[in-house]
């Protein structure tokens, strides 16, 4: 190559390389703008969106607001009608979400003018309301009718329902306007995208010739990213020895915490039961000093003084109960760790399980008891699973016994036991009409000495914790749906076969 033909060269190198970097830069300017451009009609659209959900939001809360009023009015009607405490419910719940209602409707039109006398007429007709009640609960009923005769709280309510119609349009009108804002940024945005798009496509030509280098980078890169992809393979392999190793210590923790709550349980008995034998003969010692004051001293004109009297007959025999009571309790309760302690301990065997059968089994365990109480039992379609049939058994005997037992008063109580297929689990329903359960307490009741409502049955919360825990074991769950005064469902979740979850 002559030296002519080299400074040809290089001066086309040199002009190509400046050429490209024209090209970039161009293309940068242009991305600059179009992401300048975008981000501004994109925050456009955010804020006509915002102001559009702003403005439905104070739409819902108008609408809501109105129908508490109406529904108010409803109750309030039903009422001073029949007399009857469902009317009188319904008024009183209306009434209670009105000023939140009204609270959240001035927050979110702090401005608007009709507001005030809106407040001012939905407050009229809440005091005619509450005064025709309070008429009706002191048996003037002749004169809340002759009060709601007067038309004041009509002239009121058609008040609320006028303005009620004016925010609406101002509010339907605002979200239509700040829609079309919307429409109108995303129209121009699509234009700025297209007008981009044909510049960009004058680059390409120059820019493709670099694609090469960075085709050559990119294989040197792969080959890079498998080497680290080696590496990360090994990392991933030490990772999963090391979770091995951790569950396996995990385990052997488990196994030693269920190891001493057996030993410290079973240790506990012995104090326990010679409490409880001390406690016998301290009741036998009591009723013999007793009988001898009455029988020697008494009969032998020795009188013996009214409080060392109150101590041997009333206060020595209700400590001795009260202790005889806390034993009771407390060997129930250590007899039940001792239970559940001897439980995570045994060995599941898995078997194939006809569930239809082992449901009946439950079914008829307690149909004395069910029985006895006119309580209906019934188990529809069920999958059959391959489980352990001591775990399955306990599981369903609880709940079936948690149903009979937690009853509703004066509802005889409906159990009914169901299930289908889930995925690779079968879901198991046990449903009853019972007291139902409240929302705070869906989750406690599954802790261990945990009881939710009425303490008016036996037990010390143990059952339903003892369910979750034989269900964590067999790889499975349960959960709760209830409502108060409507009744339970119990959600159990079992895998189809034990040997899925390495049990």
């Amino acid at each position: 190559m002559t030296p002519s033909q080299t400074k040809i060269s290089a001066d086309s190198v040199s002009l190509y390389g400046r050429l490209e970097r024209l090209a970039l830069a161009a293309g940068a300017l242009i991305m600059l703008a179009i992401v300048a451009a975008s981000i501004l009609i994109a925050a456009r659209s955010d804020t006509d969106l915002a102001d559009s959900e702003h403005a439905q939001a104070a739409r819902a809360i108008t609408v809501d607001l109105l129908q508490a009023v109406t529904s108010a009015e409803t109750g309030q009607r039903g009422y001073l009608l029949t007399q009857r405490s469902e009317y009188r419910a319904a008024y009183d719940d209306a009434v209670t979400h009105v000023p939140g209602l009204l609270h959240d409707l001035e927050q979110a039109l702090p401005a608007d003018p009709d507001l005030p006398r809106w407040r001012e007429a939905i407050t009229t007709k809440l005091a005619e309301l509450a005064a025709t009640v309070r008429l009706e609960e002191s048996g003037r009923h002749a004169d809340a009718l002759a009060l709601v005769q007067t038309d004041r709280g009509k002239q009121a309510m058609d008040a609320a329902r006028t303005i009620a119609a004016r925010l609406s349009v101002r509010e339907r009108a605002a979200i239509e306007n700040d829609l079309h804002r919307s429409q109108t940024g995303t129209r121009l945005l699509v234009a700025v995208d297209a007008g981009a798009f044909v510049l960009l496509v004058l680059l390409v030509y120059v820019v493709s010739n670099s694609l090469r280098a960075s085709i050559r980078r990119l294989s040197q890169s792969q080959q890079a990213l498998r080497a680290a992809n080696l590496e990360l393979e090994a990392g991933r392999d030490r990772l999963e020895a090391a979770v091995a190793e951790r569950t396996a210590e995990l385990t052997s923790a488990n196994d030693e915490i269920q190891r001493f709550a057996y030993i410290v349980s079973h240790d506990l008995r012995a104090p326990l039961l010679n409490i409880i034998g001390f406690t016998g003969e301290l009741e036998d010692a009591t009723n013999r000093l007793n009988r001898f004051v009455d029988k020697n001293l008494e009969t032998a004109g020795i009188q013996v003084p009214a409080e060392v009297r109150a101590a041997s007959q009333d206060d020595l025999p209700e400590a001795i109960r009260f202790i005889q009571t806390s034993t009771a309790k407390m060997d129930r309760l250590i007899t039940a760790i001792l239970r559940l302690s001897r439980e995570g301990r045994r060995v599941l065997t898995p078997e194939r399980l006809d569930m239809a059968t082992l449901l009946g089994g439950v079914i008829d365990s307690v149909r004395h008891q069910a029985d006895a109480s006119g309580a209906e039992l019934s188990v529809g379609s069920v999958p059959s699973i391959t489980s352990d049939r001591i775990a399955v058994e306990q599981v369903f005997s609880n709940l079936v016994e948690n149903a009979l037992k937690y009853q509703a008063p004066g509802r005889p109580v409906q159990i009914r036991v169901e299930g289908r297929r889930e995925g690779r689990f079968a879901r198991f329903e046990v449903r009853d009409n019972g007291r139902g359960i409240a929302e705070r307490d869906r989750e406690r009741v599954f802790e261990l000495f945990r009881r939710a409502g009425a303490q008016n049955t036996a037990g010390e919360g143990i059952g339903l914790a003892h369910v979750r825990a034989l269900l964590r074991r067999m790889g499975g769950t349960i959960d709760c749906e209830s409502a108060l005064d409507v009744g339970s469902t119990f959600i159990v979740r079992l895998p189809f076969s034990l040997s899925h979850n390495g049990a």
